[in-house]
């Protein structure tokens, strides 16, 4: 298999090569025999702009590039604008960090926190980034912008913001069918069905159907369709478009999706060994680290049930592994959005109803990938401390030394004796969650010429959620240092530790997070742009305002092994606060040339406040006495400049360079239980961090058929101030200690990528593309004092090579019809990289999860 994969990928990296390598990765489809670069049109300021004139950091992908690249998701948006990397989540299908500018949405899925990235469909918010889908969805072009988008997006758009806009249905009658195929089991089958004209009526209706297998052998599932990394998914769309007269139109679109699979396997990469973590000194004040627990060591004298299962720790990319809790993740997703547009000679009204749900059910996740974990239990007490323990040992002379003195009858009885044996995994986990949202928009747009351009609105939105994850894992104990001590054995615990039995032993735990929460947030808005000269001056300023009001509200019903009781506890787990904040920015272009858009933008943006929901409101005691604790919103300061050029109409070159301060930034604060055994978290506001960077894109059109493209990021991150709990419980910035600046953050992005269209008979084409992208390593678990396993948790640099090749245009049975074959593959060289982790602190144990191996397949499209 793996000779036939090789010879696989090298034919189409050949094919691909031969034809002129790659198109670009954000124009507009290209007009065949056209002799220079296409408009690219966006509608990042809620109207139709070319992007050249548009004074922001934004990258935009077609839809042909889309189709051709595979790009249906999330998650493989990754690398196509600097400074944006993308990577799936841990335990379900459909849950993605997105990480703009060194900001990433937050690896915590609980929905008591708001990302930083907003992400939209055709304008509409969508507040948790599992709940987008885009599968069967006809996309027109994505929009990427960087920076903050605090007037027209608002909130949660510190980082940035990603907007999918869908296409409409088309006025002329038409039937597009997609079927394909590919390694991994992989199928692929759609339809998009357009209704042409209906008297001022239009429709469209789409479905999707697609799978794969798994990319890792699970040894305990027979079936490939459920191996780690499988997926199943249906997906239906329906829009509907009526003008109602000719300035009133409505557009409705309503759609629905299921995916059911196996996430990424987590493969166990490293283990705690028994190396004490001491305290360590910083700036004169002390800090304890957590110590890992010894899995190592309770590995060592334990065993697996099944044939066949070993238990391997390495961070090297596994190819089996065994998965003995492997219920499935399923998502179900559906939604509507509902539009009026009411244009007259100066202004156009647009209002946008929209409601979205999220189901998500996880029936079994294993994190540790060994097996059915069999060993010995924690289960000590007066009654069977002893057993196992050779005769001679307990029955020795206490005075000599050689033993505890016991009768020979009793001795002889408890070394007899079985150690309490338990079959537990490493962590498994099972959750149950769901979201529902609401949102509400008016917009009032110009859209007439002349030298002012505004736009103002007013947008409400109400989110409900809840979830109830139960985790289930073992806490290893080392006997010698908790039970026989010298305090417990005095002189002889040297004789006793030496000659334990069972040296290590499980603590079985379990613990459920249960909640429900609840969100409101108003805002209005407004934004004006003013060129003195006229609609074609060279000089312009923007200015942009909006204000914001969040509410968030939760309440737990548990967050440990037993559910709250009484109205005491009700009290310490509810928690309900309200938060505002202005953003905007002030932007000023200058048209130097007929193609040259120099920029400068300072703007501010915001993100809402709310609640960690796995904060521990017990003290070391296990008393109730810490109420649950909201943290407030978080403002960042973004400073840029810009210049967007383009030469002899076959050179395209835009360039960024910014700065931003984080202030009031999130931080979960590890806090050491007093009189030790662990550390609980809080999360306040106490972070500031700046972030520098310059982003370059560009794009060469060396002739009709030939082009080149590509994008660089740079990014800088500077932590001034993190905070962490001292010895005494102060806390004391540790911006020093970390291992690394900013998580989920790489310092370097780029991609570069060939195309070439090549005319063949009558309207067919070929197309060849050849790309490749790179992401610097970064750090997801920074602070040394909570991440024993910091540097083994970190993700891979690595570069991806990717290819398609492409014929369409081939007419058949009438000149309505066309048809379209493409060859596709996805990391052709077969690079191994880590994508995700976790690094389990003091549990004693970090996963890795690796990203896809090389994929390829061939689709087929008819258009009828």
């Amino acid at each position: 298999m793996k000779s036939y994969n090789r010879v696989v990928s090298v034919a189409l990296l050949a094919g691909v090569s031969m034809s002129g390598l790659v198109v670009p990765a954000y124009a507009q489809d290209a007009d065949q025999g056209s002799s220079g670069l296409d408009e690219i049109v966006v509608t990042a300021n809620k109207r139709e702009e070319n992007l050249q004139d548009t004074p922001l950091a934004i990258s935009a992908v077609s839809s042909e590039q889309l189709e051709l690249r595979g790009l249906s998701e999330i998650k493989d948006l990754s690398a196509i604008a600097p400074n944006v990397s993308i990577i799936g989540g841990t335990t379900n299908a459909t849950a993605a960090v997105v990480s703009i500018r060194g900001i990433p949405t937050p690896a915590d899925e609980t929905q008591g926190f708001d990302s930083p990235i907003g992400l939209y469909q055709d304008g509409v918010y969508l507040a948790r980034s599992s709940a987008a889908s885009f599968e069967v969805a006809d996309i027109e072009r994505v929009e990427v912008l960087r920076g903050p988008q605090g007037t027209l997006f608002g909130r949660n758009t510190t980082g940035g913001a990603i907007n999918f806009i869908t296409k409409k249905p088309d006025d002329e009658a038409s039937l597009r069918l997609k079927i394909g195929a590919g390694n991994y089991g992989q199928m692929l089958g759609r339809f998009v069905l357009n209704s042409g004209d209906l008297g001022g009526a239009r429709m469209s209706l789409g479905y999707l159907r697609r799978e794969r297998n798994g990319v890792v052998d699970n040894l305990l599932e027979p079936k490939k369709s459920r191996d780690p990394g499988s997926s199943k998914v249906d997906s239906a769309r329906w829009a509907v478009e009526i003008d109602v007269t000719d300035n009133i139109s409505i557009y409705n679109v309503l759609d629905w999706t299921q995916i059911k699979g196996q996430p990424h396997v987590q493969q166990l990469a490293e283990v705690g060994l028994g190396v004490f973590r001491p305290n360590i000194t910083f700036e004169g004040n002390t800090f304890a680290q957590v110590n890992p627990a010894n899995v190592g060591g309770y590995l060592a004298q334990s065993t697996i049930l099944e044939p066949g299962c070993g238990k391997t720790v390495t961070r090297a990319r596994l190819s089996e592994i065994c998965n003995e809790s492997d219920g499935p993740s399923t998502d179900r997703i559906w939604g509507n959005m509902f539009r009026i547009e009411a244009e007259t000679d100066g202004v156009t009204l647009r209002t946008t109803t929209a409601y979205r749900s999220w189901k998500n059910k996880i029936e079994g996740s294993d994190l540790d990938g060994l097996g059915s974990l069999r060993g010995a239990l924690f289960n000590i007490g007066p009654t069977n401390t002893l057993n196992g323990f050779p005769a001679a040992i307990l029955s020795g002379n206490p005075l000599t030394g050689s033993g505890l003195g016991l009768p020979a009858g009793t001795a002889a009885f408890l070394s007899s004796q079985a150690i309490p044996q338990i079959t537990q995994s490493l962590f498994t986990a099972t959750n149950a969650r769901d979201q529902e949202q609401w949102s509400q928009e008016v917009e009032l747009v110009s859209n007439g010429d002349g030298p002012f351009q505004w736009v103002v609105g007013g947008f409400f939105f109400r989110e409900t959620g809840n979830e109830r994850n139960v985790q289930n894992f073992g806490f290893v104990l080392d006997t010698n240092q908790a039970v026989y001590n010298a305090t417990n054995f005095g002189g002889l615990a040297p004789l006793i530790q030496a000659n334990n039995p069972a040296r290590f032993r499980v603590l079985p735990q379990a613990s459920t997070l249960a909640y429900k929460a609840d969100g409101t947030s108003y805002a209005v808005y407004a934004q004006g742009s003013y060129r003195p000269g006229g609609e074609d001056g060279a000089l312009g300023v923007t200015l942009g305002l909006r204000y914001s009001w969040d509410e968030k509200e939760v309440l737990r019903t548990q967050n440990g092994a037993a559910p709250f009781t009484g109205g005491a506890a009700k009290a310490f787990n509810y928690g309900k606060k309200r938060f505002s904040a202005p953003t905007g920015h002030l932007t000023i272009d200058y048209r130097a040339g007929e193609d040259v858009n120099l920029y400068a933008r300072a703007a501010r943006g915001y993100r809402s406040g709310g609640f960690n929901l796995r904060q521990s409101t017990n003290n070391a005691a296990g008393a109730l006495t810490i109420p649950l604790t909201p943290f407030d919103e978080e403002t960042i300061d973004s400073f840029e400049l810009g210049a967007k050029t383009q030469f002899a109409d076959s050179v395209r070159l835009n360039v960024a360079v910014f700065h931003n301060i984080y202030k009031d930034q999130l931080a979960t604060i590890p806090v050491p239980i007093v009189g030790g055994g662990g550390f609980g978290t809080i999360t306040v506001n106490a972070g500031k961090t700046t972030y520098t960077g310059i982003e370059v894109e560009g794009q060469v059109k060396l002739s009709d058929n030939f082009s080149i493209d590509g994008n660089l990021g740079y990014l800088k991150v500077d932590v001034k101030n993190f905070p962490g709990a001292d010895i005494t419980n102060i806390t004391r910035n540790i911006s020093g200690l970390l291992n690394g600046a900013g998580s989920y953050a790489p310092k370097w992005t780029g991609s570069i990528a060939g195309n070439v269209v090549v005319p063949l008979s009558g309207d067919a084409k070929l197309t060849g593309r050849l790309g490749y992208n790179y992401t610097s390593s970064y750090q997801m678990f920074a602070n040394p004092l909570t991440a024993p396993f910091s540097k083994t948790t970190e993700g891979d640099a690595r570069g991806l090579v990717d290819g398609q090749l492409r014929i369409d245009g081939i007419k058949f049975g009438g000149s309505g019809n066309g048809l379209g074959l493409t060859l596709w593959g996805k990391n052709l060289t077969n690079k191994d990289y880590v994508t995700r982790s976790v690094d389990f602190g003091q549990l004693g144990f970090a996963g890795v999860i690796y990203g896809d191996p090389r994929t390829y397949g061939m689709t087929l499209d008819f258009e009828f």
